[in-house]
């Protein structure tokens, strides 16, 4: 080659590497970089442009490399050549580096490396050419092949090997001198600052009151930064409950193991939210809910004309001022803290009868204690369930190993039992479950009913309006001194109703002649009160 024209040559320098190579292999872009340019030197080549480059060669859909083939079109009659380190710093796939060298040669600039030189003049050189870069493909290949076993073991032992899910940060066990040692590579999952919100929107969409949009625009605006699709993403990934799903491996079936990061909601909330899902429908609150500063509009009606209350601002001199009102000409228009202040004086007025509150506490003990009871009935059926189908796929094992069972068919089986598997999996989990602290949420919350105005005021706009929807069966009737009500939950009406019989009998027992009718009175000229008398 003649020295004394190269200097007439414009070449593009490109480095690339990947994380690995750059950390253990000393392919940094520094010293790749700084190679090239004493190539070019002792060549006398212009170096016009470099580009830099941080990505896979598995194909060529790198931003870097996207610059470059666009800088290199609009100037290809100024650019002779564009260098690299080695080859396979240009592709790690045969068929793509072909395409790449063939187009760029079209455009009459070569490719080529500084420390494998090839002179692209001389036909015997495609075969030295095709080495290189099928080293580079095997490498590749191998290096994948490792890291899917890499991952796979990961899985096993209970860590999650992708990119941190939302809540998570990913945190390395072990130090970098640990890393030949097999622990050393794990990257554990930890609790970040978003972490809540998860809890809290598992915990609102296992209740099955609203629907989870709903859910997620009231986090929204407290500053979680999911979107729709993200958000049900997240309320399907069973991460959170502690768990790791490995997938099929080779001849391995996918399974379910613990995970050994700190779970954010328990299993048993899973498990309620996917059942939400799979029922696809909403027991409370429609979705149309838009002004979250007015939480009892969708509860209120007017007693003079009977429409539906509504909820908006007023702008006075210096600040705005809510009201609740009916939308046509009734005159009906209470100012919001009025309205909010009746509804609290209502809920006050809910006071358990004592002995009614005794019964009530002993029937759901009873009843809590037969539900274990047919937790257990439950549990020994999915078990001998996952035994049975066990004993199938062993079957389906040896039928297949006899040549008795075609391949698609085995297939078939053992994609339709594993399925099954999973799912019995968590459900016989969830149902082992320490159940113990029943019995005291059950005195925390007759405790919280006799509160209810407090908690009412306490709470937030949301939480009134959850509260509101679980009391009261029927709209709420908004007169200009008052708040009354038709109807409430059945366990409230029983709660609070007056009964003479439980006073005069023994031991707390009710006697027949007390009525714990759920019926409400039937309403006269006026509409039936609440059994409290408001």
């Amino acid at each position: 080659m003649n020295n004394n024209t190269n200097n007439n040559i414009n070449v593009i320098l490109y480095c690339r590497v990947s994380t690995d190579e750059q950390a253990e292999k000393g392919f940094s872009l520094n010293y790749q970089e700084e190679s090239l340019k004493r190539f070019c030197s002792g060549m006398e080549y212009n170096v016009v442009k470099i580009f830099r480059e941080d990505h896979s060669a598995k194909n060529f859909n790198r931003p870097e490399w996207k610059q470059l083939k666009s800088y290199a079109k609009t100037n290809k009659k100024d650019i002779h050549k564009v260098l690299f380190l080695k080859w396979d710093r240009f592709s790690r796939n045969i068929e793509q580096a072909l395409t790449s060298i063939r187009e760029f040669d079209s455009m009459g600039i070569e490719l080529n490396s500084s420390e494998q030189y090839l002179d692209m003049t001389n036909c015997d050189n495609k075969m030295v050419l095709s080495i290189y870069l099928t080293a580079g493909e095997v490498e590749r290949d191998k290096i994948s092949s490792r890291t899917m076993l890499g991952t796979y073991q990961a899985k096993c032992e209970g860590y999650y090997a992708s990119r941190a899910p939302y809540g998570y940060d990913s945190h390395r066990d072990g130090t970098r001198a640990q890393r030949g040692v097999s622990k050393g590579k794990r990257t554990k999952l930890v609790p970040n600052e978003n972490a809540h919100f998860v809890t809290r929107a598992y915990q609102a969409v296992a209740l099955g009151i609203e629907p989870a949009e709903v859910v997620r625009k009231r986090l929204k605006k407290e500053g979680m930064s999911l979107e729709k699709s993200s958000f049900n993403l997240m309320l399907k990934n069973i991460v959170y409950a502690g768990k790791i799903e490995v997938p099929e491996f080779k001849k391995e079936s996918a399974f379910i193991v613990d995970g050994v990061h700190e779970p954010l909601i328990d299993l048993d909330t899973f498990l309620k939210v996917q059942e939400v899902f799979k029922n696809k429908r909403w027991k409370g609150l429609k979705t149309s809910q838009k002004v979250y500063d007015f939480p009892l509009r969708q509860f209120l009606i007017c007693e003079i004309c009977g429409d539906t209350i509504t909820g908006s601002y007023s702008r006075g001199r210096n600040e705005r001022y809510g009201y609740y009102h009916c939308r046509g000409k009734c005159k009906t228009r209470v100012r919001k803290e009025k309205v909010e202040l009746r509804v609290a004086n209502l809920l006050s007025s809910i006071q358990i009868n004592s002995n009614v509150k005794s019964l009530f506490t002993d029937i759901m003990k009873d009843s809590i204690k037969n539900t274990n009871s047919q937790k257990w009935i439950d549990l020994k059926k999915k078990k001998d369930r996952r035994n049975q189908i066990n004993e199938q796929l062993n079957s389906a094992d040896d039928m297949r190993l006899a040549n008795q069972l075609p391949a698609d068919r085995y297939n078939s089986i053992v994609e339709r039992y594993t399925s099954e598997l999973k799912g019995l999996d968590l459900e016989i989990e969830a149902l082992e479950l320490n159940n113990e602290n029943v019995f005291d949420y059950l005195e925390t919350g007759l405790s919280l009913i006799e509160s209810l105005d407090l908690l009412f005021n306490e709470t937030d706009n949301e939480g009134k309006k959850m509260l509101i929807g679980s009391l009261f069966t029927d709209k709420l009737i908004l007169g200009n001194e008052c708040c009354r009500t038709t109807n409430v939950n059945e366990v409230i009406n029983v709660l609070t109703r007056s009964s003479k019989g439980l006073e005069g009998s023994k031991k707390g027992k009710a006697v027949k002649n007390d009525s714990l009718s759920f019926k409400v009175p039937g309403a006269g000229v006026e509409p039936a009160r609440f059994p409290t008398g408001v």
